[in-house]
């Protein structure tokens, strides 16, 4: 079973309540995609909310197994910014 576009979704809306708030709104970035191709750490821009989708998909599967987080998943994507509370909204999302 892809359990991906329903995680995607619930990472989606933990992240930036599915692309309409920080930046979701204003880069497309519906899940706190961080880049350093200017030479420091900042978000990526996404021409679509499809596109920040595609990418996360592409980065959960390769990155993550393409599992539900675990706590150490959890660590490592929020850069440990609070991840218990990022991991409940995520699986509070999931499940709803």
């Amino acid at each position: 079973m892809d359990i991906i576009p329903k995680l995607a979704y619930a990472i989606a809306m933990a992240e930036t309540h599915d692309c309409t708030k920080g930046m979701g709104k204003t880069k497309n970035n519906c899940f706190g995609v961080m880049t350093w191709k200017r030479g420091f750490r900042e978000g990526k821009t996404y021409a679509t909310k499809g596109e920040s989708y595609a990418d996360f998909r592409r980065i959960w599967t390769k990155s993550y197994g393409g599992t539900f987080p675990t706590w150490g998943d959890a660590k490592k994507w929020t850069g440990n910014d609070n991840p218990r509370t990022w991991l409940n909204n995520v699986t509070t999302y999931y499940n709803d």
